[in-house]
C-alpha cells in the first residue's frame, strides 16, 4: 500500500538526531530538545548578571552567554544550577564533551542534582548514546516525577530505539507537567505519532506548536513534510465482499505507477526544505562569528577600563 511506503519513508527520516543547538540541522523531520530553557535560578547569579544573561539569550548571542556563565562557574564550581546552565550553553554550542565534564560532579552521591542529571540525559542524546540518555532521564524522574524535561529526554531516547508507544507515553506525561511554551515537546510528540501512522493528529499538534512558536524553523519543516505525507496517503474505499475479477500482476503494476509521482513530490519537498535550512545555517554561522568578535572586543574594552581605573 502507498501508506506503508510513506510511513517507512517518514520513519527513515525520523531517526533521532540531536544537534541540540536550535535543534535542527539534520534530515527531516527534526526532533527538539535544546530550545527549552528552564527557569533555573540561584543566589550565585545576582540580578545584574541574570539581566545580562537574559539580554544575551534574547539577542541570540550565544558567545556572550557562554562568556558570562564561564566566569560565574569559575567562581562557583560547586553550584549545581550554575553548572547545569553552563553545561547547557556548552551543549548548544556543540561543545558536548565539555558539557559532560562540567556535569560529572553532580550525577551521584551527596551532590547529585535532578537538573544536572536531566541535562546529562540531553548531553547523551547529543552524543548519540540513547541507552545512557534513557538511564539518566529515568534517574531524574525518580528524583522528581514531575520533571517535564526529563520526560522529554526519556521519550526522545525511547523513540530513537524504535519503542514508539513507550515514547508516546513519556511525551504525554511530560506535556502534562510542562510549564511555559510546550512547542518542543509538542514537536517530538507529533513526530512520534507520525511514526506510528497517526498523521492527522501529528499535523494538528505541529500546527498548535507553530502558533506558539512561529519562528521555529523545524516546526515549519516538519509540518510541511507531514502535510505532504497526509496528502499522498492511499485513501482507498473499503474492500468489497466479493473479489473483483482482476489479475493480481496488473493490480500491482497499477499501484507502482501511482506511487512514482508521489515519491517525486515528497523528494522535491525535502530537497527544498534542506536548501532553506542550509541557507539558515550559513547565516547563523556568520552571526555567531560576528558575535564572537564582538564579545572579544567587549572583554578587551572591559579589561582596559579596569586597568585605567586601577592606575588612578
Amino acid at each position: 500500500m502507498i501508506f506503508k511506503n510513506k510511513r517507512s519513508l517518514l520513519v527513515s527520516f525520523a531517526v533521532i538526531t540531536f544537534t541540540l543547538s536550535g535543534c535542527a540541522t539534520s534530515d527531516a523531520p527534526v526532533t527538539t530538545t535544546n530550545s527549552m530553557q528552564p527557569n533555573l535560578t540561584t543566589k550565585t547569579i545576582d540580578r545584574a548578571m541574570e539581566k545580562a544573561l537574559a539580554q544575551a539569550e534574547q539577542a541570540g548571542n550565544s558567545q556572550e552567554v557562554l562568556s558570562i556563565l564561564a566566569q560565574v562557574h569559575g567562581r562557583n564550581p560547586s553550584d549545581p544550577i550554575v553548572a547545569t546552565r553552563y553545561a547547557r550553553a556548552l551543549r548548544e554550542d556543540d561543545q558536548i564533551n565539555a558539557a559532560a565534564r562540567i556535569l560529572e560532579p553532580f550525577l551521584q552521591g551527596d551532590k547529585q542534582n535532578k537538573e544536572a542529571i536531566t541535562e546529562m540525559a540531553m548531553v547523551q542524546l547529543a552524543l548519540g548514546d540513547h541507552g545512557k540518555a534513557e538511564l539518566y532521564a529515568q534517574n531524574a524522574i525518580n528524583l522528581d516525577e514531575k520533571n517535564a524535561r526529563a520526560y522529554l529526554a526519556l521519550g526522545t531516547a525511547q523513540d530513537a530505539q524504535k519503542r514508539h508507544q513507550d515514547a508516546e507515553i513519556s511525551f504525554r506525561e511530560g506535556l502534562r507537567h510542562w510549564k511555559g511554551d510546550p512547542s518542543p515537546i509538542l514537536n517530538n510528540l507529533a513526530l512520534n505519532l507520525a511514526s506510528q501512522g497517526h498523521l492527522e493528529e501529528a499535523l494538528s499538534l505541529l500546527e498548535k506548536a507553530k502558533k506558539l512558536s512561529p519562528h521555529r524553523m523545524e516546526l515549519e519543516r516538519n509540518k510541511r513534510i507531514i502535510s505532504t505525507l497526509l496528502e499522498t496517503t492511499d485513501k482507498r474505499p473499503p474492500a468489497p465482499e466479493a473479489k473483483p475479477e482482476i489479475k493480481i500482476p496488473e493490480a500491482k503494476k497499477k499501484v507502482k505507477k501511482e506511487t512514482k509521482p508521489q515519491q517525486k513530490k515528497m523528494k522535491k519537498i525535502v530537497e527544498e526544505v534542506k536548501e532553506e535550512e542550509q541557507k539558515q545555517v550559513q547565516t547563523e554561522k556568520k552571526l555567531r562569528s560576528q558575535a564572537k568578535t564582538t564579545t572579544k572586543t567587549n572583554i578587551k574594552l572591559k579589561s582596559s577600563s579596569k586597568n585605567l581605573e586601577e592606575g588612578k
